[in-house]
């Protein structure tokens, strides 16, 4: 029987080279994206190049609670389980924006969202598989520290480095909770990937970003050789709890593996769940408030 991947994001970028690397190991990939039209013919190629005619295309829009919910009903109408999801999917913009649901968007799409279809998702790993979590985080999550009572707070690059060292903590934390159930949960680092993301339309910008960064850049697909080594390699098949570079872990130092802040985070994003799972018929979910 073919595992069941899920990717999300997985329309261009790195993404999408996961996506194919994983079709062509013979897994059933769920291509989890917001813009469908770019997903479909992704998808196309995917299958045209791997030869593998299971890789299906899924609405999924990480910063609405009501998409990830109904991406989950959709995906459990035509699946029974899942092995491996890859919370690939990430933003950065300029604007300061709110989601519907209350939550800064680049915090809501790169950690809070994923975290949600996470928990979501968990009761269908069916115990005795091989099942794995992996996480995007960043190098930049050491530009990230963050006050829980601000988290919805910041913008732009700060709220990118925030989201990506929230991402870490939470993976470390939810590897503690998931090992009893048989589920693997680590933290990529993927390097300095020339993809989207980092495009914001303004031209001086983009000018400057990339004349700073275009001696750091790696291409998407040398950008997902880790997360797919940590997805697939039977070297990782029962390692949880670490955080990757280069297909090897990396230590977390211990001014960034904040036990006490590592706590709060879980506790601010329960309190999100916790709502969810009292609003089950309701979509609308609200930031849990500070005083």
């Amino acid at each position: 029987m073919d595992r069941i991947a899920i990717v999300t994001g997985s329309d261009r970028g790195m993404g999408k080279e996961t996506a194919l690397a994983l079709a062509n190991k013979h897994y059933s990939v769920i291509m989890a994206c917001i813009d469908i039209p770019t997903a479909n013919c992704a998808c196309d190629e995917i299958k045209a190049a791997s030869g593998n005619s299971n890789v299906f295309v899924y609405k999924l829009d990480l910063s609405s609670i009501a998409s990830i919910k109904q991406f989950v009903q959709s995906f459990l109408q035509d699946f029974d389980r899942v092995n491996i999801l890859i919370n690939n999917a990430g933003i950065i913009t300029m604007d300061y924006e709110i989601t519907e649901d209350g939550f800064e968007r680049i915090m809501a799409v790169n950690t809070i969202g994923p975290y949600i279809l996470t928990k979501l998702l968990v009761p269908y790993f069916r115990l005795g598989e091989d099942n794995r979590i992996i996480n995007m985080s960043s190098w930049i999550h050491t530009f990230g520290k963050f006050s829980i009572a601000k988290i919805n707070k910041y913008h732009y690059v700060k709220a990118y480095s925030v989201s990506k060292y929230a991402q870490l903590l939470i993976s470390l934390e939810l590897a503690d909770e998931l090992k009893e159930k048989g589920i693997t949960v680590n933290a990529v680092n993927p390097g300095t990937v020339r993809t989207r993301i980092m495009i914001t339309n303004i031209w001086l910008y983009d000018f400057i970003i990339n004349i700073l960064m275009a001696p750091l850049y790696i291409e998407p697909k040398e950008g997902a050789q880790t997360g797919i080594y940590v997805a697939t390699s039977d070297e990782v098949k029962d390692k949880t709890g670490n955080f990757y570079r280069k297909c090897k872990p990396v230590a977390v130092s211990k001014r960034f593996n904040n036990r006490a802040l590592r706590t709060e985070l879980l506790q601010y994003y329960e309190t999100i769940e916790k709502s969810l799972e009292i609003n089950r018929s309701s979509s609308r979910i609200t930031a849990p408030a500070f005083p």
